[in-house]
């Protein structure tokens, strides 16, 4: 290879280098117009969150944070509802008429058996016989 060839190559691989180069600085020019309008919009999202907590609190005093709960915590403390408010022993099936479902769906009462039966085993629900839910330490026996 002569000097020439070298010089030649040099000044392709130069070249291909400044267009990486200017394609790269039009990229982070890109990205920084990105983060300069992301960081616009969420200082407009704190400052209307301040406002309208200054605002809820002003006007209906301080709001209670809502706990956060799984979904089948509070499946479970409906069931443990039901089975206050009937005051008796009650099946499955009028446990799940009880929450508003069909008890003739099969997915409906098996859902809630499951989850009667789980609360049996945490010592929340008794099961006086098979099939027959009340509150744990309720003695009442009649079926319903």
């Amino acid at each position: 290879m002569d000097r020439d060839q070298i010089l030649q190559l040099l000044g392709e691989r130069e070249a291909a280098g400044r267009a990486e180069m200017l394609r790269l600085e039009q990229e982070a020019a890109r990205i920084t117009g990105l983060i300069v309008e992301c960081r616009r919009e969420v200082e407009r999202v704190a400052i209307t969150r301040e406002v309208l907590s200054g605002l809820v609190t002003t006007l209906a005093g301080p709001v209670p944070a809502a706990p956060d709960r799984k979904p089948d915590a509070v499946f479970a403390d409906q069931l443990l509802v039901v089975l206050a408010e009937a005051g008796r022993p009650v099946r499955c099936r009028e446990v799940v008429a009880a929450l508003g479902e069909d008890p003739a769906v099969a997915r409906h009462g098996e859902r809630v058996r499951h989850r009667l039966k789980n609360l049996v085993k945490a010592g929340r629900v008794g099961e006086v016989e098979p099939g027959l839910f009340t509150l744990a330490g309720d003695s009442g026996r009649s079926a319903g």
